[in-house]
């Protein structure tokens, strides 16, 4: 049985597969149906499944029709038990853009902190707030 630590890790992998293989509703699904997700570029946080759908949904399309493709590379993970079914995460991501035929470059640097909790075998995201390095 994988350690709580690697369940996390390999959670936070598919998660950012996921959305950059432009799977938006299968990411959805790695959150609560009342999620939400808050940055500090954005004063107005998305909150539930049904908004934070239409905002990724327009974020993808977007890239895509600006042919981008984007990398989500996420590390210095750490993980504290809050209790028994949730966890707080604390992570670096990068993202990666690169254009069609272009040369890959930092897109964005952030500091991320996920709140975990424990849905049957996995895991699904209940808060996040992501700090965008530079805003």
């Amino acid at each position: 049985m994988p350690t709580i630590y690697e369940q996390v890790r390999r959670f936070y992998s598919r998660q950012m597969q996921l959305i950059d293989s432009g799977r938006v509703e299968d990411w959805v699904e790695t959150f609560v149906d009342d999620a939400v997700i808050a940055n500090n570029a954005n004063p107005a946080p998305a909150r539930g499944r049904e908004v934070i759908t239409k905002v990724v949904h327009r974020i993808v399309a977007d890239a895509h029709e600006r042919g981008l493709v984007h990398r989500h590379w996420l590390d210095m993970l750490t993980v504290d038990p809050i209790d028994e079914d949730s966890l707080e995460t604390t992570f670096y991501a990068l993202v990666v853009e690169t254009a069609k035929g272009g040369t890959p470059g930092l897109f964005r640097s952030t500091r991320g902190r996920d709140v975990l909790v424990r849905r049957g075998s996995g895991w699904q995201v209940r808060e996040r707030y992501v700090t965008h390095d530079g805003s």
